[in-house]
């Protein structure tokens, strides 16, 4: 026999309940739950959402004061649907808020996407489930030998210098000459980035969209088969240095 007077939509209940938290102020508090104790929910769950934001995106918070940076973290939480209900892919919906959803709005930096975005990229490295395995390098280049990127290495074109970028530095137009980098992670486990010429940027491009392929191949197609001696020469120190780096192997 069932003994309850009624059934309860608990799915109702908890959209209800959910909707409440992310925003008080355009949703009804649940009749069946004191006004007092949602609002020390709506707390817990912000100040957690907050303080992982905060950990994840420390330069951008040192950026804002403290209004600013209460004002971008409400928004974020009050309307953006995140898809994932891991604690560990907040950032990533974050980057997914600012670029879809926020935009630039009224007194944000114009290289806040790309600085968050930087930002997330460390995160992403440091927990990244990819590993290296050990392999000793060769001392000297062969030209013939195939190259690959790490899987560990990620290329990243900007705009603005957002690996620069800090409370004494802020750009407000973008630079003529983008800011190239890679972002990699070692055998150490330690995250690391190099800035980029444009031409090594172009070789580990080179090497990223054909891998294993040798280096003779990755210098004609991003040098051309006519360049120059010192070109090349240029060209096959800063493929020896990325080696080294356990950038490429």
């Amino acid at each position: 026999m069932n003994n309850f007077p009624h059934k309860v939509d608990f799915k109702a209940k908890q959209a209800e309940f959910s909707a409440y938290i992310r925003n008080p102020s355009t949703a009804t508090c649940p009749s069946d739950v004191p006004v007092q104790r949602m609002q020390m929910y709506r707390e817990l769950f912000f100040n957690n959402v907050e303080s992982f934001l905060s950990n994840n995106f420390p330069v951008l918070r040192q950026l804002l004061n403290d209004r600013q940076w209460q004002q971008l973290a409400q928004d974020f939480f009050s309307y953006h649907s995140s898809s994932s209900p891991y604690f560990s892919e907040i950032p990533e919906e974050f980057i997914l808020y600012l670029q879809d959803e926020r935009g630039i709005q009224e007194g944000d930096y114009p290289f806040m996407l790309e600085l968050a975005h930087y930002e997330w990229v460390e995160m992403a490295l440091s927990i990244s489930q990819e590993s290296l395995v050990p392999a000793k390098q060769p001392r000297l280049l062969d030209l013939e030998q195939g190259i690959s990127l790490s899987p560990l290495a990620w290329l990243l074109a900007y705009q603005f210098p957002v690996h620069k970028i800090s409370p004494d530095y802020l750009p407000l137009v973008a630079p003529e000459q983008a800011s190239f980098l890679v972002v990699y992670r070692d055998s150490e486990d330690e995250v690391k980035f190099v800035e980029l010429a444009p031409m090594s940027f172009q070789l580990l491009q080179g090497i990223q969209n054909q891998p294993a392929i040798s280096i003779n191949r990755c210098l004609e197609d991003s040098l051309g088969v006519h360049t120059n001696d010192a070109l090349k020469k240029a060209a096959l120190q800063a493929l020896q240095q990325f080696m080294d780096k356990q950038i490429i192997f």
